[in-house]
């Protein structure tokens, strides 16, 4: 069990840290990824124009993992979240709703797909879009929403299917986080209309670099290989009069996966549910060990749900911490503790995003339909700006590890024991 505190000096300050126990290497790999990916190379199958069998294999058994009734296997998230939007009819002059709060190419391949991003707020104490600001936000060239399940907590799916079925509007799951997460008993990314999914190497499950699609939709499935698929997948598959004509071409941004990153993933999916459980185990445990804290806040989840794992945030409540984040952060990170602060920068306001003249050299500012890009200006995402500069996210191990977190435990526990020494290093600062 953690210990409760320790008056030892703090390792900010020049003590011992507390945690000596290192984390288990991440990703977690065995024979059986070894074994997969020396399958594909002694086979020589390195590429697949088409579907051969280490494709077929990974789209069979990830749609039946899911439950969905079709997987498309793409190079990464970031292709499958473009894929998507061009499946639900996203081109340029068409609007796309989203959050800010996010790996920066999920809005990046918005504008890949010739759309144009439309920041939106979360909800408050959330990372998830507000519904309301959909509502609000929504225009008759908005052609897609995309609700990312960030740091593998899912959103609140109903009252954004509720508003966006009201508006006609289809809605993009970006599950890059959240591998094995489920909403109300389903698996995120078989809620809305379409699941993008991200494999690379620090996700739940990997594949070094790759991603994929879910949808129960042929039609989506169909239109979703046209950006990056192969000219003989699309001329063996295209069976959809609208989607036929793209097939001795479609976009050639060569999106397939290759073979072996397939061999790898399909060995990983495997090993989910048990990862899984295990990051689950060390989440529990560290969670009763902190339960005391008052300033730590844990998100909590629907009934039925289960979250996924892609970092592990809570909510750093100032009003009732003797410290602000940023110190708190530190102190127990010096402890060795795996800790971090607000996540991702706020893409809003770096230069590509603010710089019209940078901006246009690689995306249209403004379509022939009046649709224009426009900058966030500081104060627009209130509730945003408040969760990141509120949030902390903890590392959470594949394999439980319990006398590693005892010690992350205890070393959070020696931050507080020493507080009025932390105090005093923040003040001097």
């Amino acid at each position: 069990m953690a210990k409760k505190e320790s008056k030892e000096k703090l390792a900010l300050l020049g003590g011992h840290k507390t945690v000596n126990q290192s984390h288990p290497p991440y990703p977690v790999i065995g024979h059986e990824e070894v074994n997969a990916a020396t399958e594909v190379i002694l086979a020589r199958h390195l590429s697949d124009v088409g579907t051969g069998r280490f494709i077929q294999r990974f789209e069979k058994e990830f749609a039946g993992y899911f439950g969905s009734r079709y997987c498309l296997s793409l190079s990464s998230g970031t292709s499958a979240i473009h894929c998507a939007l061009f499946a639900v009819g996203v081109r340029p002059g068409a609007e796309v709703l989203t959050c800010a709060h996010n790996w920066i190419s999920a809005i990046t391949a918005i504008l890949h797909a010739g759309g144009t991003p439309v920041f939106c707020d979360v909800k408050p104490r959330s990372w998830h879009i507000d519904p309301a600001e959909i509502r609000r936000k929504a225009t008759s060239n908005t052609k897609a929403v995309v609700v990312t399940h960030l740091w593998g907590v899912p959103a609140d799916m109903d009252p954004i299917l509720k508003v966006c079925g009201e508006l006609g509007i289809p809605v993009i799951e970006d599950v890059s986080h959240a591998q094995g997460s489920k909403y109300k008993g389903a698996h995120c990314g078989t809620v809305g209309d379409i699941g993008a999914f991200s494999l690379q190497g620090s996700k739940a499950i990997v594949a070094g670099e790759g991603g994929f699609m879910l949808t129960n939709s042929k039609r989506y499935f169909q239109r979703a290989q046209v950006p990056g698929h192969h000219g003989a997948r699309l001329s063996s598959e295209m069976s959809i009069k609208e989607v036929k004509p793209f097939a001795q071409g479609g976009g050639a941004w060569t999106y397939r996966m290759f073979p072996v990153a397939a061999a790898i993933a399909t060995a990983q999916l495997e090993k989910l549910a048990t990862m899984n459980a295990a990051r689950q185990a060390n989440f529990d445990r560290l969670r009763t060990h902190l339960r005391k804290v008052p300033f730590i806040r844990w998100p909590r989840l629907h009934r039925g749900s289960m979250r996924g794992w892609y970092g592990t945030p809570a909510i750093f409540d100032a009003g009732l911490a003797p410290v602000g984040r940023d110190t708190f952060v530190k102190a127990c990170a010096a402890e060795g503790v795996g800790i971090g602060g607000e996540g991702y920068q706020d893409w809003t306001q770096i230069p590509l995003f603010q710089d019209m003249k940078l901006f246009s050299q690689m995306f249209v500012p403004r379509h022939a339909n009046g649709v224009e890009f426009r900058p966030i200006r500081l104060g627009d995402l209130p509730n945003y700006e408040t969760i990141k500069r509120s949030m902390l996210h903890f590392t959470i191990p594949a394999i439980e590890s319990p006398l590693l977190m005892d010690q992350m435990a205890d070393g959070i526990h020696k931050v507080l024991a020493n507080v009025d020494a932390l105090v005093k290093w923040e003040k001097a600062r």
